[in-house]
């Protein structure tokens, strides 16, 4: 009886690690494509202007990436945003382990013509 009771805990411990650690992964790399969508489409707006976006949809996923720790670079139509943080993730209830992250996305700007633009 003990044994099956300690093995049902151990489980419960290890399931509880398995999802936060999951859902931290999740809303890393949705942290990250968001951010890889608004340099793709956002060919015009000012790097600012991106990495304040950026933070506002990190936020939303509630990662922890503040706007001192994303950086929007433009060199011609290649736009390159890139950040840093770290992210606590609970492994054992009330135990955090805190995991260094970053990515680093980039587009080509392309604009298409349309008449009476030429």
């Amino acid at each position: 009886m003990i044994k099956t009771i300690f093995t049902t805990a151990i489980v419960v411990i290890i399931l509880n690690a398995i999802g936060h650690t999951g859902m931290a992964a999740w809303r890393y790399f949705q942290v990250r494509d968001q951010a890889q969508q608004l340099i793709r489409f956002g060919g015009r707006t000012p790097p600012a202007e991106l990495e304040y976006q950026i933070a506002q949809i990190a936020e939303e996923f509630e990662v922890p990436l503040a706007l001192e720790d994303i950086v929007v670079t433009r060199n011609g139509p290649r736009t390159i945003a890139e950040a840093y943080f770290t992210m606590p993730i609970e492994v054992f209830p009330r135990i955090f382990y805190p995991v260094d992250l970053s990515f680093m996305v980039e587009a080509f700007s392309v604009e298409v013509m349309t008449p009476g633009r030429i």
